[in-house]
């Protein structure tokens, strides 16, 4: 009976483990997916203040 106990603990060490990396994956993924999105818009709001001051220097110089 030790022996069959030894790999059930095992197996439960075993899932324990695959859940957290499953966890720290999934969490990374979504750190990630923020991360792209928050450059994303910061790229926008880059070329959006762009376009602004280029129109400010063709109307400003007639």
């Amino acid at each position: 009976m030790p022996q069959r106990s030894k790999i059930l603990q095992s197996r439960d060490d075993w899932k324990r483990k695959a859940v957290q990396r499953a966890d720290a994956i999934r969490e990374h993924r979504k750190t990630q997916r923020r991360y792209q999105l928050k450059i994303a818009q910061l790229k926008a709001d880059i070329s959006a203040l762009e376009q602004a001051e280029d129109e400010k220097k063709t109307l400003g110089s007639p």
